[in-house]
């Protein structure tokens, strides 16, 4: 049973229309598809949906919703909301009414020293120019990250936490820090503690991947195995953001979660969780 939480559309900054999106699903074998556009920003960005636009993209989601239903396809309305300390976070209010059926809780962004904050995924050349205006070791960036991270699983209010250590997507080569730093393990690995009994499912993100930027999945091995020692349950995703996206990598991702101890993944299916064995995914 193929299922994926993590899509965007041209909402946001996914590169094609939500229909196309559900149909690339249904042609690559998914019978689980939940959208989860990049939630509105207090502030403009070009990668977040506009807040004019959400009641279109929950209007739109659930017409698809609609249409799926009788062709295989469980079509399923989410939001990813970024956690930004008092500015935005998953149980923000203005995400109240949605009746949405799942939530991503992701971080994007840091900041340090008075200077704007930025998101450690960007472009590689706006990060480099970032974090000489930020000033301080290039550590700050990975500390800043999984502080926030931390607070934002403290903080709950979502189902899914997104690409766990995305922070090393600009890290090819441990140009900003080394991954084998017991300092750098230590923060992720104390995250991937935090989560037990939680009830948060860690998504196994192959966006990564797709887009050339690294040769794994988030979360790395280490944090996976810790995941799995603590009873974390887990999802595979494809943070997909165009039709091609659906299919590759999967063989990937199911190997990093074998890899890690698991022998199911959960899927989310008529509003309930629940284990479903890696041969059938």
């Amino acid at each position: 049973m193929r299922a994926n939480y993590h899509t965007h559309c041209d909402f946001c900054d996914g590169k094609a229309t939500a229909g196309a999106m559900a149909a690339a699903a249904h042609a690559a074998g998914y019978r689980v598809l939940g959208f989860s556009s990049h939630a509105p920003l207090p502030w403009w960005t070009d990668w977040c949906m506009q807040p004019a636009r959400l009641g279109d993209y929950v209007t739109e989601v659930r017409r698809l919703g609609r249409e799926w239903a009788d062709r295989g396809l469980e079509v399923l309305l989410g939001l990813e909301i970024d956690w930004v300390d008092g500015e935005t976070y998953p149980r923000h209010p203005r995400f109240a009414d949605l009746d949405l059926d799942y939530r991503i809780g992701s971080v994007h962004y840091v900041s340090w020293g008075g200077a704007e904050r930025f998101a450690v995924d960007e472009s590689a050349e706006d990060l480099a120019l970032h974090l000489q205006a930020a000033g301080g070791p290039p550590g700050r960036l990975w500390q800043e990250y999984y502080h926030n991270l931390s607070a934002l699983v403290a903080a709950g209010g979502f189902d899914i936490l997104g690409h766990f250590d995305v922070v090393r997507k600009n890290n090819a080569g441990g140009r900003y820090f080394s991954e084998d730093d017991p300092a750098y393990l230590a923060a992720a690995l104390g995250v991937a503690a935090q989560l037990q009994g939680t009830g948060i499912v860690v998504e196994v993100n192959t966006g990564g991947m797709l887009r050339g930027k690294t040769v794994d999945p988030y979360p790395c091995l280490a944090v996976m195995k810790e995941l799995c020692a603590r009873g974390v349950p887990v999802t595979i995703c494809a943070d997909a953001h165009a039709p091609e996206h659906f299919g590759p990598c999967l063989d990937a991702a199911r190997e990093r979660v074998r890899a890690a101890g698991y022998r199911s993944i959960a899927v989310l299916s008529g509003g309930v969780w629940r284990e479903v064995g890696l041969d059938e995914t």
